[in-house]
């Protein structure tokens, strides 16, 4: 086992031999009453670090890693742009948005001299209440707050290409501001290897090609499959990262600010400095405190998103879906506890699910790439391998298309498993869980 997680029973109650676990679903929670002769649970150890302060956040970022402190990079008559992620990611960015203008406030700035960008990428316009939960109302107020159009060209900068191809077309804000800073949560990503760092410029304030031509790099158009070393939490040999990577050292961040969020989505741990260091330490602190060694396979896995925000489309809760089948035997059951409240995420999504199966829409990718076609793929390939039975909002006749098998509560499909041991994940997408022989070739991968 790893240092801070452990896999078996994380019971809430207990009773008749059976014990309980909360599960997350959209705003709420499933309680779950399970035999822990049966199941394992793979999920946060119980003491879990304490939330940091104000304080304590500030004290971090007056130490940054491999950075001079803001102070020394930001003058009085600078802009800067700080780019804040959608309403999709948890990051407690609201947080780290008013920490931040304290402290350009006290370095001399005017509030005319700050803006935000929610760099959402291809993702949907943010409505005022998220840009306020994104900020915090404090902000909201006194700085100007700009979404990120992936699809605007006119608000675009093109900065340079990356030696794989990309365009660096970065949004114009970003390219004509004096310093830019970047706010993010890191987390496991399930083709970029984690979330946060380099993500916060691209693909959050890139342009749909630029978007595109990254992301093409985690498919396989020869085998139809993933590219080899795309996974998550893996950044060297990883071709999708290192793009990204290259692609923001074209650019030149200023500073980054990242967080690690608990499964109440405070904040337990704070990066900040250089925009690759920084990263790259949080990433390497991640990956040791959030995945498990385990053992074997089983026949039946259990996993919830862990609640909204991570489950507010399928699109983002795929990703539990990415994590959960590494530990499950082929042809068994895969349980996904996932409200999908706004639905699949984009309107033309389920075009994307194309009569002939994975091999249809592999081929379809490699003709027409877009990026939530190799999610559509990604589903419809483990909906083949596996039994996935999805617990949710959506309609069923849509779950069906998709390839999945809907069911009205976790009890009904619990029912329609066959009986066998298996694991329950309640934090799909801070989860990972590592076979015990894989392990020695992921270490490293985050440093």
């Amino acid at each position: 086992m790893e240092r801070g997680r452990r896999e078996g029973p994380m019971p809430s109650d207990s009773r008749g031999g059976l014990a309980r676990l909360a599960l997350g679903y959209g705003p709420g929670r499933i309680e779950l009453d399970y035999d822990p002769a049966r199941f394992a649970v793979l999920a946060p150890a119980a003491s879990d670090p304490p939330e940091l302060s104000d304080a304590a956040l500030a004290a971090r970022l007056d130490a940054p890693l491999g950075s001079a402190p803001l102070g020394a990079l930001v003058g009085t008559r600078d802009r800067v742009c700080i780019v804040v992620p959608d309403a999709t990611r948890a990051s407690a960015s609201d947080r780290v948005a008013g920490l931040l203008l304290d402290c350009l406030a006290a370095l001399g700035l005017r509030d005319a001299q700050v803006e935000f960008v929610v760099g959402g990428g291809t993702h949907r316009a943010p409505t005022p209440e998220e840009i306020v939960r994104i900020v915090g109302s404090k902000a909201a107020r006194r700085v100007a707050v700009h979404r990120h159009d992936a699809t605007d060209a006119s608000s675009h900068a093109r900065v340079a290409t990356t030696s794989r191809g990309t365009p660096v077309e970065i949004n114009r804000r970003l390219v004509e501001a004096d310093r830019v800073l970047l706010v993010g949560a890191i987390g496991f990503h399930y083709f970029a290897g984690f979330s946060g760092g380099r993500k916060g410029l691209l693909p959050g304030c890139g342009s749909d090609r630029a978007i595109q031509t990254n992301h093409l790099l985690a498919f396989d158009r020869t085998t139809l499959s993933r590219a080899p070393g795309v996974e998550s939490g893996r950044l060297d040999g990883n071709p999708v990262n290192e793009d990204l990577e290259e692609a923001a050292r074209l650019f030149g961040p200023t500073f980054l600010v990242n967080t690690v969020l608990d499964p109440a989505q405070r904040i337990v741990a704070l990066y900040a400095g250089d925009w690759r260091t920084a990263h790259r330490r949080g990433c390497a602190d991640y990956l040791e405190t959030h995945s498990v060694s385990v053992a074997e396979r089983r026949p039946v896995v259990v996993v919830s998103c862990g609640g909204a925000p991570r489950d507010i489309n399928m699109i983002q809760s795929h990703k539990a879906l990415e994590h959960a089948r590494l530990v499950l035997e082929d042809g068994g059951d895969l349980v996904l506890l996932a409200q999908c409240a706004e639905g699949l995420g984009r309107p033309d999504f389920l075009d994307w699910f194309v009569p002939g199966g994975a091999r249809a829409i592999a081929r379809k990718l490699v003709e027409d790439y877009k990026v939530y076609g190799q999610t559509a793929w990604g589903i419809r390939w483990k909906s083949e391998r596996y039994r996935v039975r999805l617990v949710s909002s959506l309609d069923p006749e849509v779950v069906r298309r998709m390839g999945m098998i809907p069911h009205a509560s976790l009890g009904e499909a619990l029912a329609a498993v066959p009986k066998g041991r298996g694991y329950l994940i309640p934090y799909g997408l801070g989860t990972l869980p590592i076979l015990a022989e894989q392990r020695t070739r992921r270490a490293g991968g985050a440093g």
